[in-house]
């Protein structure tokens, strides 16, 4: 019961985040949310860069590579959302487990701004790696748009770790 309170925690009262960092790595939890404000023209391939952390609880996610590196065993839960700007490409962002896709968002729609999201979760075990990787039908970059109020995030936590 501890193990989910303390997930729970770190998501509903992310404003104490910094200060009570050392509590919360000290029973060994994992939580991230990074977040692009920057518009980005990913090719396929390409993982998705994210300009700031919001969170990040035991410094899983890797601002520099944009990817998660799992330290724990456990039960985690990913959510992204990506919005595209006016254009006529259609973005798939994929999130990938070391290299293998494992879930996307589509935005189809190709006259107006258009945002998806999705949530899974997943069974990791340390070294494994989740990243987000632009898939981009028709070939070419895609438009993903960001400003200041930080329509593309990417959000993980470990909901249960094994002892």
């Amino acid at each position: 019961m501890l193990n989910t309170f303390c997930a729970i925690s770190v998501l509903t009262f992310s404003h104490k985040i910094y200060s009570a960092h050392s509590d919360l790595c000290s029973c060994k939890y994992s939580a991230f949310t990074a977040v692009a404000t920057a518009i980005q023209l990913p090719n396929n391939g390409d993982v998705l860069a994210f300009q700031e952390m919001i969170t990040n609880v035991g410094d899983d996610f890797d601002l520099s590579t944009n990817i998660f590196t799992c330290r724990l065993t456990g039960l985690y839960v990913f959510s992204w959302s990506v919005r595209r700007g006016n254009d006529d490409t259609r973005p798939d962002i994929e999130l990938q487990k070391n290299g293998v896709r494992v879930a996307s968002v589509y935005l189809l729609n190709q006259q107006d701004p258009e945002q998806n999201s999705n949530t899974i979760t997943l069974e990791l075990q340390p070294t494994d790696q989740v990243k987000l990787v632009a898939n981009n039908y028709g070939g070419g970059a895609s438009r993903i748009y960001n400003d200041d109020r930080r329509y593309t995030t990417f959000t993980g936590y470990v909901l249960y770790r094994e002892e």
